[in-house]
């Protein structure tokens, strides 16, 4: 039986070789190595499998703003080393909305509190610029 887990470590994958704009239920499905149906019984679409994996990896950046002196500094350096993931969870228009209704992104926002805004702005600057 395939399990939720397998099918976000599919679309994982097929984000990291394909990027954004080719994500689709049929080839994370060839991937998981199911028929595309079968997804839709744990995610309604591409956008809830995205919020799915920032629930995936959202603990570990809360963890480092809890060990951090500097929650700011800690944000900044943890999306410094995911790039590609900020440009996917707090950067793009389809699915930020998505991500910002979860229970981590509540929690992130709870406590960077009004810093949030700054530092992604601030972020999307050096990130953007980069690339």
């Amino acid at each position: 039986m395939i399990k939720k887990e397998n099918i976000l470590e599919s679309a994982r994958k097929v984000l990291s070789e394909q990027g954004i704009s080719k994500l689709s239920l049929r080839k994370i499905a060839a991937e998981t190595g199911c028929a595309a149906p079968s997804i839709y019984y744990y995610f309604r679409n591409k956008q809830e499998i995205v919020a799915g994996l920032w629930e995936a990896i959202a603990p570990d950046l809360l963890r480092q703003l809890n060990q951090g002196f500097d929650k700011g500094d800690a944000y900044r350096q943890f999306w410094k080393q995911r790039p590609d993931d900020f440009k996917l969870f707090i950067t793009h228009p389809d699915y930020y909305p998505s991500v910002c209704q979860t229970d981590a992104y509540q929690s992130l926002s709870t406590t960077l509190g009004d810093q949030l805004h700054t530092l992604n702005g601030q972020l999307m600057d050096q990130i953007y610029r980069t690339a």
